[in-house]
């Protein structure tokens, strides 16, 4: 089994994340196991039963957040359809049947078709869309609760973008780096841009969880936002 296992994951590979399936580890380098940006959305949404997640690339969140006490459903959207058949691959081995994956390009896809959510869970996919704001606009009336993870732009290397939003301009991987975004270039928005947007998209309260600005891949931080006070 162990063997078979090992051909099926180097068949479907490279893989970014890590999993462990009957005491083994299979996959990519990198564990989600831990990741305490799980533990401060849980911290910041104790009490839901369904969640959007955003970008879910080969599901490692999305089987974390299923398990957790009282979530009854995931729905994780990811873009990238090799992803897709990874994460259902595993989905399969590990025996978790409320996460459902579905494909759709985020800088596209009409969020209102998903359906409504307790809460929405968008870790590692802002800082990947060339106009991150047009998704923060449409959050609000899938979901009360938004936690979100994303890089963001220092001031002293923003510009102006847009409707007096600032930011920086960031080049993506290419559609066959995993984790790029979908387009060539993404726009990293600074962290006040981000709070006024969300402020802005029907959020009457927002905060920073964490700030992190010297993260080792750029100033990082953890943003709650919520539609009732």
């Amino acid at each position: 089994m162990k063997t078979e296992l090992t051909s099926k994951f180097a068949e479907l590979g490279p893989w970014i994340f890590q999993f462990r399936i009957d005491g083994a580890d299979y996959g990519g380098a990198i564990s989600a196991v831990g990741d305490n940006r799980v533990e401060q959305f849980f911290c910041f949404a104790p009490r839901i039963g369904t969640i959007l997640e955003l970008g879910s690339l080969e599901g490692a969140h999305s089987f974390i957040l299923a398990k957790h006490p009282g979530v009854e459903r995931v729905l994780a959207v990811e873009g990238r359809e090799m992803n897709l058949r990874k994460a259902r691959f595993v989905q399969e081995l590990l025996g978790i049947r409320n996460v459902d994956f579905v494909q759709a390009n985020l800088e596209k896809n009409d969020l209102a078709a998903f359906g409504k959510f307790d809460a929405v869970f968008c870790c590692g996919l802002l800082y990947h869309l060339p106009a991150p704001w047009k998704l923060l606009e449409h959050l609000s009336t899938v979901a009360p609760a938004l936690f979100i993870w994303t890089h963001y732009a220092a001031e002293a290397e923003a510009r102006d973008i847009a409707n007096g939003l600032r930011g920086k301009i960031h080049h993506e991987g290419g559609a066959d780096e995993p984790l790029s975004g979908m387009s060539a270039t993404a726009t990293w928005l600074t962290l006040e841009s981000i709070l006024r947007v969300l402020s802005a998209s029907g959020y009457a309260k927002t905060e920073v969880i964490h700030d992190d600005p010297a993260h080792s891949n750029g100033p990082a931080a953890s943003i709650g936002a919520r539609t009732t006070v």
